[in-house]
């Protein structure tokens, strides 16, 4: 008998244990609704989807560019130029074909005059030995020799024309001075890196789009940019690519700022499908 009380006793104090611990899970939650372990599920759900609205990724210039030495391969260059002076420094705004370094022509000035001079003197004989020609008192191999010397003379003048015009380095396009490389007196050699000059607009961004989601862009459509001080501005859709990239399943969309007002290349921006009112306008 006193070992069924036992067993009793020992059942009640199992089933008030679970009944405590029923009573404290549930007032966890005195509101009456879902349980933070949920209420952390279903946040995390919600910030995924606000990501997936809009796409962060950086300003680029289109015409952004090293602005390098060309040097030819005649002996005047074998030893490298020393650049004689600099005409442009970092932040300058210049216009397209703005001379912005001189590399020192001393020997290119040489080579030039000196193939203005047998360029003139190949020109005059042929002129001479073709009105000979038309009295029929020169031989057609005089005549063709005088021909091949006037052309020849004329393509050194022309490379020599080259080779000066390389020592004037001039800003392919209209921007800003982004970096200065070399200093005067520096001695360079073939293609070194003189200057980097900047395009300000207009500006692109690239987003990967996944696939499920690339429907939001099309060519022509407003799109929002956002930095990271808060300022917006209305770029449009360029290109959406027709092609899937298999390892990612995403698309490549490229949209272009026209107006920068304000949005430098480089900077950090949030690029969200403009809202249905700003389509409409």
């Amino acid at each position: 008998m006193q070992r069924r009380t036992r067993w009793f006793g020992l059942i009640l104090t199992a089933v008030a244990g679970v009944s405590l611990g029923c009573s404290q899970e549930i007032q966890s939650d005195p509101q009456g609704g879902v349980g933070e372990g949920t209420r952390l599920s279903l946040a995390a759900t919600t910030s995924a989807s606000d990501v997936e609205s809009g796409y962060h990724t950086y300003l680029y210039s289109e015409r952004d560019v090293d602005v390098v030495s060309r040097l030819g391969s005649g002996t005047y260059f074998e030893q490298g130029v020393v650049v004689t002076e600099i005409h442009a420094e970092v932040g300058d705004a210049v216009r397209a074909g703005q001379l912005l370094a001189t590399l020192d022509d001393a020997d290119v000035q040489i080579q030039l005059e000196a193939a203005l001079a047998a360029a003139d003197e190949a020109n005059a004989s042929f002129a001479r030995i073709e009105r000979m020609r038309e009295k029929q008192v020169v031989p057609e191999a005089e005549y063709d020799q005088a021909l091949y010397a006037k052309r020849y003379a004329d393509a050194e003048l022309a490379r020599a024309k080259l080779d000066f015009s390389r020592t004037r380095v001039k800003a392919p396009f209209a921007g800003v001075i982004a970096r200065r490389y070399v200093r005067e007196a520096e001695l360079i050699e073939g293609s070194t890196p003189l200057f980097r000059i900047t395009a300000m607009a207009p500006l692109r961004a690239r987003l990967l789009v996944p696939e499920t989601r690339a429907w939001a862009f099309r060519a022509g459509a407003p799109v929002r940019l956002t930095d990271s001080a808060g300022n917006t501005a209305t770029a449009r859709v360029l290109v959406v690519s027709p092609t899937v990239n298999p390892g990612s399943g995403t698309r490549e969309v490229i949209v272009e700022l026209s107006e920068p007002n304000g949005f430098r290349p480089g900077a950090a921006v949030f690029v969200e499908p403009a809202a249905e009112e700003s389509q409409e306008q």
